[in-house]
């Protein structure tokens, strides 16, 4: 068995590589503004680092390339898979819906009928079963490679904690790119990121629970999609809506952007911990047996 020593030493391979490509995100920012090869480049280097690290880190350490959940695992496990799919889709829902009809705006949904409604659930399903692969190259890493190495470590609590800052931290680099190419003040930059590191801890416990739950880091690839489809689907039927675009919800909108993603997270925290003490208490008495 891996000594926790070594387990510590692949994960700082693994981080500095990951976040060390993050970071071309602002070394060719310029380039980037000139050139769209160079800005797909770059892109394409930065979203895929995850996986590139996880794939360097096993050949480096000579840890190999097997059981890296590269297997879709339906068998017994489609159920999660709609879980997958419906949970974030079900979070942002409530947080963009619940503050406006709380707000007495519930009437001027308009763009919210059950025929929009339902065709946007066909287009990001459709698009959740050929798109959302390219998510790949995140989640091979993130839920794939770290939160394993994290576990033996910190602990699941510790893991989802710590491996839901470092995923959010990972992300920096984009607002820090913006910020320097003129797009929106360093105030609202660090507004961004703090907002979407919250986001990503609570919802990292969620794909979590996924990959541990089907042995595969796929589920966590579909509800990735969803994380970032699914926002951007409800805004669109918000556009259609009869809402005056100077409404101001104020802090409601605030705080319920965040109420149910912890929710989330508190509900799959105790069945992931519920879990492990289940599978504890099966492995105990093997081992006073051994």
């Amino acid at each position: 068995m891996t000594n926790k020593k070594e387990n510590l030493r692949r994960l700082g391979l693994y981080l500095l590589i990951a976040f060390a490509l993050s970071l071309l995100l602002i070394v060719f920012r310029k380039p980037m503004e000139t050139s769209a090869r160079v800005s797909f480049i770059i892109t394409q280097l930065f979203s895929f680092s995850p996986a590139i690290a996880c794939l360097i880190t096993r050949a480096v350490t000579k840890e190999g390339f097997g059981d890296m959940k590269l297997h879709f695992n339906f068998h017994g496990n489609f159920r999660w898979y709609l879980l997958a799919f419906a949970v974030p889709l079900l979070c942002f829902s409530a947080s963009e819906l619940l503050p406006v009809i709380i707000g007495g705006h519930g009437s001027r949904l308009s763009a919210f009928t059950a025929d929009n409604v339902l065709s946007v659930i066909f287009i990001l399903m459709g698009q959740s079963a050929v798109v959302s692969a390219g998510l790949l190259g995140e989640e091979l890493g993130w839920r794939g490679y770290m939160n394993r190495k994290l576990e033996p470590l910190v602990g699941t609590l510790g893991t989802c904690l710590i491996g839901g800052i470092i995923w959010g931290l990972w992300h920096f680099p984009i607002d820090i790119s913006n910020y320097l190419g003129g797009y929106g003040s360093f105030s609202f930059s660090m507004k961004l990121a703090f907002g979407r590191l919250v986001l990503l801890t609570c919802f990292g416990v969620f794909l979590m629970w996924l990959t541990k739950k089907t042995d595969s880091v796929f589920p966590a690839v579909v509800a990735h999609f969803m994380f970032n489809a699914s926002q951007n689907a409800i805004m669109e039927l918000f556009m259609q809506s009869d809402i005056p675009e100077d409404t101001d919800l104020g802090k409601l909108a605030d705080v319920f952007q965040y109420i149910p993603m912890a929710v989330l997270a508190v509900i799959f925290m105790l069945l992931l911990l519920r879990a492990k003490a289940h599978a504890g208490k099966h492995s105990a008495p093997q081992a006073m047996k051994a």
